[in-house]
């Protein structure tokens, strides 16, 4: 392909926000409906046309829309829908940030397919000094998380997930450790032995899940009243956004992260 993609579809929302934000909603034919009824989500889809949600692509819509490039998402995206759509002759293009380093290079990409270099090199530049910022957080005293995604079952977040990455920076790390699973399923004695200092609770049922862990007072988390429920989707969207989400949780750390320090347990 010469030139900048005049017809893009989307797989995957974090793609999306960030070609709107670079001013190509023009080029955007197509997206995936992922959630469109929450918060920021809904507004970034909102009037461009679906080709598919979680259950399955509707391949005849994208051959309608006739996609000069297809965005699928390394990290999300099936396998099975790429091999479709390539069987079907469409160019796909998988991109997928698994550092918080590669986010500002993935927008660079993005601009470059879209024909937003200047708006794009500019995006990126400010990301950059976002993380920078962001790290310089993280020195002095530390502490440890729980991050409940789901609580029947339960479901964490493995240590290497991107907003793991930047909760390290901001000066906590993750009880679970890195790992090939995104959203492994773990056990309540698990919690219970790693005895976290903090407790993130999903915006899921949130007030059901404080109930549940008020039970246990030999939890640091609970005992030092160290839990939050994290409610804004774009903190598990891996992308620039999540970098703007995580900001006000890394002041709520960092105020705990004093307290904590002069009055280590």
């Amino acid at each position: 392909m010469s030139g900048p993609a005049r017809r893009i579809v989307s797989l995957a929302p974090h793609f999306t926000d960030s070609l709107l934000a670079l001013g190509a909603h023009d080029a955007i034919v197509g997206v995936i409906d992922d959630h469109p009824d929450r918060g920021a989500h809904a507004r970034s889809l909102s009037g461009l046309p679906v080709v598919g949600d979680a259950a399955g692509l509707n391949y005849e819509v994208m051959l309608t829309l006739r996609p000069e490039i297809i965005l699928a998402w390394g990290g999300g995206t099936p396998q099975a829908w790429i091999d479709r759509l390539r069987a079907l002759h469409m160019t796909v293009l998988v991109l997928e940030s698994r550092r918080l380093e590669e986010i500002p290079a993935e927008v660079e990409a993005l601009g470059r397919i879209a024909g937003r270099e200047r708006e794009a090199h500019v995006r990126a530049e400010a990301l950059r000094e976002q993380l920078a910022k962001l790290g310089k957080e993280g020195s002095g005293w530390r502490m440890r998380y729980f991050y409940q995604a789901w609580r029947q079952p339960l479901y964490s977040l493995q240590g290497g997930h991107l907003l793991s990455q930047a909760l390290a920076r901001c000066g906590a790390d993750n009880i679970l450790p890195p790992g090939p699973v995104a959203a492994p399923v773990v056990s309540p004695e698990f919690v219970l032995r790693e005895n976290p200092d903090i407790l993130f609770l999903s915006e899921d049922k949130a007030g059901e899940s404080r109930a549940y862990w008020s039970r246990f007072s030999s939890l640091a988390a609970v005992r030092e009243h160290h839990v939050m429920a994290l409610d804004d989707p774009r903190l598990t969207r891996p992308g620039p956004d999540m970098l703007s989400a995580v900001e006000p949780v890394c002041a709520q750390i960092s105020t705990w992260r004093k307290r904590k320090g002069a009055n280590p347990r």
